[in-house]
């Protein structure tokens, strides 16, 4: 399975901050035909737009869903849950409505939706994370969320998983930000991790992708490529992986 981080950034980037660091709003490329989330951010990322078959939204926010960025890679598949899916249309786009734990069919890949600890605009709006598996890889697809929930932890299961991307919105020393009630800090991402291993469900080498990383919360990359341990790996535009 090939992963291509599109973009890494939380919803604080909009352009070059201050030390010349870019990041384009989150979104990765599975096996070049799943994408989930998109953004005009990311569109020129995307190494051939014509192969892109199945788009995946976590949630309704505008920096992981832009219609009009969606309308440039018809026709093409649409996934969201059905509590806004109804307000995704356009030429071209077969939209389906998805249902926390019912599992479905995209490019190749079994997906089962889950629900995240996260907020949303939408009156309603069940926010998403994916549990993803291909030809014998499984990869947890948590962005954006804080924590992982008790019907994702069911979910799983006893599943081990070959990888973890995980929201990293909250760098190192600021536990104390607001946004732990709806993102990871790393040190959250730190005890999820050692449970996961503890349990069997996250073997010791597997990599965990730290992505949506807040402008203002979090060091440069390359102090952060420094400072955090393996197997952790926090991500920049354009990081290609294979599980």
């Amino acid at each position: 399975m090939e992963l291509l981080f599109l973009g890494t950034g939380a919803s604080d980037w909009n352009g070059p901050d201050e030390r010349g660091e870019y990041r384009r709003h989150a979104s990765v490329l599975l096996d070049q035909s799943l994408l989930i989330d998109v953004t005009q951010s990311i569109l020129d990322s995307i190494p051939d737009p014509g192969a892109v078959t199945d788009v995946f939204f976590t949630h309704s926010h505008d920096d992981h869903f832009d219609l009009e960025a969606l309308k440039t890679l018809a026709p093409c598949r649409v996934y969201a849950h059905e509590s806004w899916a109804d307000s995704i249309s356009g030429p071209g786009l077969t939209v389906i409505p998805l249902q926390a734990g019912v599992p479905v069919q995209a490019a190749g890949f079994h997906v089962i939706p889950m629900p995240s600890n996260h907020y949303a605009d939408r009156e309603n709006e069940t926010t998403l994370h994916y549990l993803m598996e291909k030809d014998g890889k499984r990869l947890l697809y948590a962005t954006d969320g804080g924590w992982l929930t008790t019907r994702e932890n069911q979910i799983i299961g006893n599943r081990a998983l070959d990888a973890v991307v995980f929201d990293a919105t909250v760098g190192e020393g600021y536990e104390d930000d607001f946004q732990i009630f709806h993102h990871n800090s790393v040190d959250m991402i730190r005890l999820m991790c050692a449970s996961l291993r503890k349990t069997g469900r996250l073997r010791e080498t597997s990599p965990v992708f730290l992505t949506h990383l807040s402008r203002t919360l979090h060091e440069p990359q390359a102090v952060l490529e420094h400072r955090i341990e393996k197997p952790m790996i926090p991500c920049y535009d354009g990081l290609k992986a294979y599980i």
